[in-house]
């Protein structure tokens, strides 16, 4: 993991040094072990680092080809490093000291532009080619390296985090309305936009190419909609995956510090344990390099102390248990203050107490199970490709041992039951859709939402232009293809690899590895789900699981930890005076009432809380960003209009 920082001036002009050197200073925490910068006339690039690989330590950034007319800095990690390796070997390419840095430069050097499209990890990273003349930034395929930067003028400035920008004169500082419109109605759809104008993020798996006259951005990776793999029986789609399962694991495992372990309880981190916990049996000098770190929460419904007690008993590897701290206003100002973003949401925010532990044991990688969700659970809509192909035994079948997963859901409304909703309604054609709810009077505005911002930011158009239908032939496919972009979760992936950085960790994901991502969408559905949710994974890892955590269904619900930190004497004092509302873009009087039902109905112990709690979290996040980085240095709503405000800066 690194900070990356740069500046190019496209009408020549030279870069100024200590300009460069304040960018980034501001990206410090991302790389405490080293920093350099590098300028060439009109470019400079900055580089702030963290070893996490023993290849790391042998690497300085910005790295530079023998030649000094190409330059790169990479934040990221290479995981098909032999394959690469050996394609790059055979190109006539010769290595000096195989770092990821190095392979990631002789990859560019080789394909060029295509060159993402050979790499497998994660990674965002700007590269300097003199001979065009332009500057080549990738971001890997699920975003879990982030890139922002900022087009204006002839000035173009990127960085891992926004602040960095901020010291640059030319950077816009004034708010998006259509990114706030996305947070205040808690439906993100885009992955380029940030909550200033001029702020732009890298999508994921998207590439941007910048030149005097010219900046365009590329899609360099989707999923092959036509791929299918087939097999006899279960036991080969098993073998199969577990053999992409090992490979994941293994190539996450370059490290040479301990390696920390996030043990939740549930099935996804459990079997990235379990798996390591039988391959140290296997391979007794690895043991020492991997401990457990799980939050619990004693007396509460998200607490997996169960599950986590059965997986830590399989095994002996260190093992810590943390209760987590309470989150605090005063710390989701300090996010805000900070990054000049929103805050970290509530259950991230209690995580840095892990991150903490972790960091104070030495480890600076951290593999989790995130991932294991979205690829191998399967969807819901698969009850409407069974309707129709009117597999009406099997849809039974399905709703009856679906029922614990969606038994206690909140709303009472007809049109949310799940066979109504993922069945039925998926099969109507949209336009009888939407003349339905011209019928019903529904708008599709969230209640607390003004009117005029939902027209002025075209959100209608926005959603319709994100629920695109994606090029499969099963509904369920294209519901597991859209979570591959899915806003709200790159927007999650941004805030959990942003924490963890203010540590010295990088998150690696296994299951989000490139080749299980594919591999995933190619199969039959009922290898998501058979008898039970994530079949294929069950059948992999079989007995190398505890019983306990292989016959879970049901998962663990952290919505009561948003609702604490939503009541709050503080939090309740925020939504009593809302700037938002005075900038005309929420009804204050309908936001506070929306908030009062969700404190009646968790006070009574009613799930009926949860309907509302995405939205109005956004809401208090939004608030505090506005408060902080604009009302907080006297700013009034009337003087925003035509005009960029200085934001305030964290020290």
């Amino acid at each position: 993991m690194s900070g990356l920082a740069g500046i190019y001036q496209l009408d020549g002009r030279p870069v100024h040094l200590p300009l460069l050197q304040r960018m980034v200073h501001r990206i410090a925490h991302r790389g405490p072990d080293a920093s350099h910068c590098w300028i060439h006339r009109s470019i400079g690039m900055g580089h702030a680092m963290l070893h996490t690989t023993p290849e790391s330590l042998k690497e300085q950034q910005p790295w530079q080809d023998e030649t000094g007319r190409l330059c790169l800095t990479l934040d990221g990690r290479i995981d098909n490093r032999e394959e690469l390796t050996d394609a790059l070997e055979a190109a006539g390419f010769h290595l000096r000291n195989h770092t990821d840095a190095e392979l990631m430069l002789r990859a560019y050097q080789c394909w060029g532009e295509a060159c993402p499209e050979h790499v497998t990890g994660d990674f965002a990273l700007a590269a300097w080619d003199g001979p065009r003349q332009q500057l080549f930034c990738a971001r890997d395929i699920l975003g879990l390296k982030p890139l922002y930067y900022c087009l204006h003028g002839n000035t173009f400035c990127w960085a891992s985090e926004m602040p960095p920008l901020f010291d640059h004169p030319a950077v816009s500082r004034r708010p998006n309305e259509a990114m706030i419109a996305e947070f205040l109605t808690g439906t993100v759809v885009t992955n380029t936009e940030t909550l200033y104008e001029g702020i732009s993020r890298l999508a994921p798996a998207h590439t941007l190419v910048v030149r005097p006259g010219k900046a365009e951005t590329r899609r360099y990776w989707s999923i092959d909609s036509a791929r299918r793999i087939v097999y006899s029986n279960n036991d080969e789609y098993a073998q199969h995956f577990h053999a992409l399962f090992n490979k994941a694991v293994h190539s996450r495992l370059r490290s040479h510090k301990p390696i920390g372990l996030e043990l939740s309880g549930g099935l996804d981190s459990s079997s990235i344990v379990s798996f390591l916990q039988s391959f140290s049996r296997i391979h007794p000098h690895e043991h020492d390099r991997f401990q457990t770190f799980s939050l619990i929460f004693p007396g509460l419904p998200c607490d997996e102390q169960r599950f986590i007690n059965d997986v830590t008993a399989q095994g002996s590897f260190p093992a810590h248990r943390i209760r987590p701290q309470t989150p605090t206003l005063a710390g989701f100002q300090d996010d805000v203050l900070r990054y000049q973003d929103l805050p970290d949401h509530p259950n991230g925010a209690m995580s840095n107490s892990l991150r903490a532990l972790a960091q104070q044991q030495g480890c600076r990688v951290l593999l989790t199970g995130s991932g294991g969700d979205e690829w191998l659970t399967g969807s819901f809509f698969h009850y409407a490709d069974l309707l129709r192909t009117l597999k009406f035994g099997t849809l039974l079948r399905r709703l009856r041992a679906d029922r614990p997963l969606y038994c206690d859901q909140s709303s009472r409304n007809m049109l949310s039951l799940p066979l109504v909703q993922f069945g039925l309604l998926p099969l109507i054609p949209q336009s009888c859709k939407d003349l339905g709810k011209r019928l019903l009077g529904r708008t599709g505005i969230p209640d607390w939402l003004a009117p005029a911002l939902w027209q002025r930011t075209q959100m209608r158009e926005r959603i319709r232009q994100a629920s695109i239908t994606p090029p499969f032939s099963t509904y369920a496919q294209q519901d597991l293809f859209r979570s591959a972009g899915h806003g709200l979760s790159i927007h999650g992936n941004e805030l959990d690899e942003r924490a963890s950085s203010s540590f010295g960790l990088e998150k690696r994901h296994p299951f989000n590895d490139r080749r299980i991502i594919e591999f995933a969408l190619a199969l039959p559905e009922e290898q998501r789900w058979s008898t039970c949710p994530k079949s294929i994974l069950r059948n992999a890892l079989g007995r190398q699981l505890p019983t306990s955590v292989r016959e879970r269904v049901q998962k663990a619900d952290f919505s009561c930890i948003y609702a604490q930190a939503l009541l709050m004497e503080s939090s309740t004092a925020v939504f009593q005076s809302l700037s938002v509302a005075a900038m005309g873009w929420v009804d204050g009087g309908k936001v506070l009432a929306a908030y009062r039902t969700m404190a009646h109905h968790y006070d009574r112990g009613d799930e009926a809380y949860r309907v509302d709690l995405t939205a109005l979290w956004m809401i208090f996040g939004v608030e505090l960003w506005f408060r902080t980085v604009f009302q907080s240095r006297g700013v009034q709503p009337d003087q925003l209009a035509g005009k960029a405000i200085e934001p305030v800066r964290s020290t």
